[in-house]
Order: C-alpha cells, then structure tokens, then sequence
C-alpha cells in the first residue's frame, strides 16, 4: 500500500506506524490528499485527515522489514504461549522455538509477493509451510501443531487495526 501510495502525483513519501493505523503523507501538492483518499477507500480502508498524530515511529516503503520483523516475533511469542498451554505448561525450548518462527515468518513476509488486495489464503499457507519446516528439527512432529496454532493466528484480527 505504501508503494501505491508513493506513486499518486503530489505524494513524495507515505509512511504508516507500527501497528499501521496511521499514515503520514509528505506531499509536494496539496491536492494528493484527495487521490491519497480515494485509493485508500478503494483498497477497503477508512481515511480521513489527522493534523496531530503525537509522537510516534513512522515506516516508509523501505522499512518493510524492520515492520515485518516486529510482526514475526510478536505472532512467534503468541504462538509459543499458546503452544506451551496446549501442551501443558513451559517449554524448555521455547526461546529456539519462538526464534526458529520469528525467523521463518519474518523470512516469509518479506520474500513472498503480496499485493495490495486482502491475501487468498495462500500467502498464509505457505508462510505456515515455511514455518513448519523450520521448527520440525526442533519439535519433531509438534511442528504440526505448531502449524495449526500459527494457520488459526494469522487468520485472525488482531488489535483491530486490519
């Protein structure tokens, strides 16, 4: 999105937050903000204008992986806690599980394609995949269940921000 966003005449960088409820827009023209709405609502998204967003940690295009890295590792967190409760308690190789699917959704966010439309499911299934083959070595067959929890979280909405 922020790529398309890039692209409107008037729009020289977008930017979103962390959580990607904010954009920020730097505009050459004052016009942009219209096409920046437009495109926005047309991709099934709310826009409106905002003066003062606080202080906060903005993104552009060229930070897609430094968003995408803090994404793995919450998602790994909450599927290592979910994961641990479902087989009964700690786990003594949780931090090389959670890094193994940190590792394996960060690798998988920023090396799949995905467009700017709602993903099919298939970008799910193979960022699961990837997942899956890399905790195996570490789970043994658990990795399926591991692959059950990651499919049902990254099927969710979390933080009403999506």
């Amino acid at each position: 999105m922020l790529a398309r966003l890039d692209e409107l005449d008037g729009i020289e960088r977008a930017e979103t937050d962390v959580a990607g409820d904010l954009l920020r827009l730097s505009l050459r023209d004052e016009v942009a903000v219209g096409s920046a709405i437009e495109l926005l609502v047309a991709l099934g998204y709310g826009a409106e204008p905002a003066i003062d967003t606080g202080e906060r940690r903005w993104y552009d295009r060229r930070s897609v992986g430094a968003l995408s890295r803090i994404e793995a590792d919450i998602i790994a967190a909450r599927i290592v806690s979910r994961y641990a409760a479902a087989r009964g308690g700690a786990l003594g190789d949780s931090g090389r599980v959670g890094s193994a699917i940190a590792d394996a959704l960060h690798a998988c966010f920023v090396t799949e394609a995905l467009g700017a439309a709602p993903s099919t499911g298939e970008f799910r299934a193979r960022c699961v995949e990837r997942t899956v083959a890399a905790v195996r070595p570490i789970v043994g067959d658990d990795a399926e269940l591991l692959g059950r929890l990651l499919d049902d979280d990254l099927s969710q909405v979390h933080g009403g921000h999506r």
